[in-house]
């Protein structure tokens, strides 16, 4: 008896159901690809929370109207037999400044396992060009981004499953461990046409392979291992207009391999370093002294999170952080800021919460944070804060709009160890998010330790 046939059953203007017999074993939804069964009695690769986009646009600012060919969508069959089914997916900036022409198609091989292969055109239209603004760690113009199921758990409640990354380019392999480090083994990654990118190592696995066309320059993202397939076109770092008439193409074919048909990759992949970024600081809970780095932790990498560090207002250039390894309250080490001219900015830890596999905040409860702080040269003020959001206040992806707590300044330009602390009133609803900032406003050098977060009654 021959296999059941691939059918397509539209849902929508830009979406559809690929059937085999009676089987759902592809959906698009939007032009996004938000199930992929590489073949009958395995589980998609993908999910429905996060689509493979059909489609062009920026890594930057793609919510804007003119970065991302998500408007006048459309998904039309161009050709179907029982073992092959062809699709085109077309789509525009707003404007139809940029025009976006993917053709995609699924095939059934010998084995009756399912693959989909996308070749994806990008036009500029007549007119003034198109933006793009420049991103340091991976192209700026994507054609593929994917997260596949289970990578990472929104809710912090199941396990994250593919705990690798493999890059073969010909005999060679490479090998990215996941954990939450913003590190040079996941930026920058160049691929060329016959390179394979997987994620490993479950019973069935996503794999990407790429077809001839442009360098992809990709990079995987620190938070949820998802990936982002794009080409340089700010090689500068600065930004470009794209003429009228430039046009981009992109190819990749996506299956699923099993655990065994990988295995052979973990004895030949040699495993990237993180750089420096290994002696990021790690948030433990409880009192920080600092002492506890990625590169030193006794956590699993894939569940452990690092201190960061962010500019809040001045010159990129006038300011340095540090793990100060030779300085502290008690021991010899802490974290220090330190302002050539007057700036504001900030240590912070910003993975407080169920999200990141911590217990939910109680509703009613008080939250306090206090840390010691020691001065040199200071001209302006130190303090320490709680940035907290609530479910229904504003956009947990917009920190502007969260709500700040935080303790007394300390003005003295040349302070030893002083303790801040602030309390926050009783939380009702209880935060969904809580992060801890270590913030220094003016000029001068500032050292923190003993950070304490608690949660009270």
């Amino acid at each position: 008896m021959p296999p059941p046939a691939l059918t397509f059953q539209p849902t929508a203007r830009d979406g559809g159901r690929i059937l085999q017999g009676r089987r759902c074993v592809a959906e698009i939804k939007q032009l996004a690809l938000i199930k992929f069964v590489p073949w009958i009695g395995t589980e998609s690769l993908v999910g429905r929370e996060v689509g493979v986009p059909m489609l062009w646009q920026q890594y930057g600012n793609h919510q804007d109207p003119e970065r991302s060919a998500r408007y006048h969508r459309q998904l039309k069959v161009r050709g179907i037999g029982p073992r092959l089914l062809r699709l085109r997916a077309t789509s525009a900036t707003c404007s139809r400044s940029m025009r976006s022409e993917f053709e995609l198609s699924f095939h059934l091989d010998e084995r009756d396992r399912l693959t989909f292969t996308v070749a994806a055109r990008l036009e500029i239209a007549p007119g003034p060009g198109w933006l793009v603004t420049p991103h340091a760690d991976h192209g700026e113009v994507t054609f593929c981004t994917l997260w596949p199921v289970g990578v990472f758990s929104p809710d912090g409640r199941a396990p994250k499953r593919f705990q690798s990354c493999f890059i073969e380019q010909g005999k060679a392999v490479r090998r990215i461990a996941h954990h939450h480090l913003e590190s040079r083994d996941k930026h920058l990654i160049r691929l060329r046409a016959g390179d394979r990118f997987s994620w490993g190592m479950e019973e069935i696995n996503p794999v990407l392979t790429f077809g001839p066309g442009s360098q992809v320059l990709a990079g995987l993202c620190a938070y949820m291992w998802d990936a982002h397939f794009g080409l340089r076109m700010c090689p500068a770092n600065k930004a470009v207009t794209l003429p009228p008439g430039t046009e981009l193409t992109a190819n990749y074919t996506l299956s699923g391999a099993s655990r065994a048909a990988l295995a052979p990759l973990t004895k030949r992949a040699r495993l990237l370093s993180p750089g420096k970024a290994a002696d990021t600081p790690v948030w433990t809970g409880g009192c920080h002294t600092f002492r506890e780095t990625f590169r030193s932790t006794k956590l699993d990498s894939n569940t452990a999170w690092p201190w960061a560090n962010e500019i809040l207002a001045g010159a990129a250039d006038s300011v340095a952080w540090a793990r100060d390894c030779r300085m502290g309250a008690d021991d010899h080490f802490s974290l220090r800021i330190t302002h050539r001219a007057a700036a504001t900015s900030c240590w912070l830890a910003t993975t407080l919460g169920p999200v990141f596999g911590e217990a939910a905040f109680r509703r009613g409860g008080r939250l306090r944070l206090r840390a010691l702080v020691r001065t040199r040269g200071l001209r302006g003020e130190v303090r320490v804060a709680l940035r907290l959001h609530r479910a229904g206040r504003g956009s947990v992806f917009d920190v502007s709009g969260y709500e700040t707590h935080a303790s007394a300044v300390l003005r003295e330009a040349d302070a030893d160890w002083s303790e801040l602390c602030v309390t926050t009133p009783a939380l009702s609803p209880a935060p969904d998010r809580v992060h801890v900032l270590l913030e220094l406003n003016g000029r001068g050098r500032v050292w923190f330790d003993n950070v304490e977060f608690l949660r009270l009654s």
